[in-house]
C-alpha cells in the first residue's frame, strides 16, 4: 500500500476509534455526566430490569421497574432535551399477616440539561439540570403531585483512564401523601477508570436527606457500575447498590442499554 494512504487509513481508525468513546450516557449509576449529546441526535437510555429489596423487622419490601427510560434529543452544542418515564413497576411488600401489591406505568419527567462550561477530555465540565415530573402514572406508584429536581453534574478528567464526578442535587419533592412539597438534598460522588477501549469500571457513594413532613430521613449507598461499550452507538450497563442506612433498601440491581440514533 502506498505509505500515504497507509498513514491516511490509520488517521482514520484512530479517529473512529476515538469516537465510539463519546457517548454521552447517563447510564450506569446514580451519577449525572456534564456533557450532552450531539445536536439532531435522539439516545435512549433504559434498565432491562431494576430490582430492589428493603427488609425491616417484620416486613419486606420487592421493587421491581422494567423500562426505567430516559429519552435525550441534542438541542444546540450545549443543550439536550430530557423525557424519562418508567414503562411498568412492580412494589410488593409482605408482612406476617400477608403481603400488598401496587403496579403500573410511573410518572413522567421532562427537563434539560445546559453544559455551562466544556472542558472536552482534559479538563473541567460544568452543568445544569433543571427536571420536573408530572404525576400522570398509575395511581398505585405515582407520587400524587408535581415536583421539581435540579442537579449540577461536574465532570473532572484525572488521566486518559480516570475520571472524576460530581452530582449536587436540590429538589422540591412531593410530599409522602401527595400533597405538597417538601426539601430534598444530595449528590453523588464517584469515579471511573477505563482499562480497555470499551470497558469501563466505576464506584460512587451516593446520598440524599429528605425533610418530608411525615418522617426526615437519610439515605445514602456505595454503588459499583460496569459499561461495555462494543461501538460507538450502543452500550450495556450493570449496576449494584447496597444500602448504608435503614432508610436506604439493603440492596439494588441493575441491567440496562443505551443506544444513539
Amino acid at each position: 500500500m502506498n505509505p500515504v494512504r497507509f498513514a491516511l487509513a490509520a488517521l482514520a481508525f484512530s479517529a473512529t476509534a476515538a469516537q465510539a468513546q463519546d457517548l454521552c450516557a447517563d447510564r450506569p449509576g446514580k451519577g449525572t455526566p456534564a456533557c450532552v449529546v450531539d445536536p439532531g441526535t435522539v439516545q435512549i437510555e433504559t434498565s432491562l430490569a431494576d430490582w430492589s429489596r428493603t427488609d425491616d423487622p417484620g416486613t419486606r419490601e420487592d421493587d421491581l421497574l422494567f423500562g426505567d427510560t430516559l429519552i435525550k434529543a441534542g438541542l444546540s452544542d450545549a443543550v439536550e432535551l430530557h423525557a424519562a418515564f418508567t414503562a411498568y413497576e412492580h412494589d410488593r411488600v409482605r408482612t406476617a399477616g400477608g403481603s400488598t401489591v401496587a403496579q403500573g406505568f410511573g410518572d413522567i419527567s421532562l427537563g434539560a440539561r445546559w453544559r455551562a462550561i466544556d472542558g472536552g477530555d482534559t479538563s473541567l465540565s460544568v452543568a445544569l439540570q433543571p427536571m420536573l415530573t408530572l404525576p400522570v402514572g398509575g395511581k398505585a406508584v405515582s407520587q400524587g403531585t408535581w415536583s421539581v429536581e435540579v442537579v449540577a453534574p461536574v465532570d473532572v478528567p484525572l488521566s486518559d483512564r480516570w475520571s472524576l464526578n460530581l452530582s449536587p442535587t436540590i429538589a422540591a419533592a412531593a410530599d409522602r401523601d401527595g400533597d405538597g412539597r417538601h426539601l430534598a438534598w444530595g449528590g453523588e460522588v464517584g469515579a471511573s477508570y477505563k482499562f480497555s477501549g470499551q470497558w469501563t469500571l466505576g464506584g460512587e457513594l451516593w446520598a440524599q436527606r429528605d425533610d418530608d413532613p411525615a418522617g426526615h430521613d437519610t439515605q445514602a449507598s456505595a454503588d459499583l457500575t460496569l459499561a461495555w461499550q462494543p461501538g460507538k452507538d450502543w452500550q450495556l450497563d450493570l449496576s449494584g447498590y447496597a444500602g448504608l442506612t435503614a432508610a436506604t433498601p439493603n440492596i439494588e440491581l441493575v441491567g440496562g442499554v443505551t443506544r444513539l440514533f
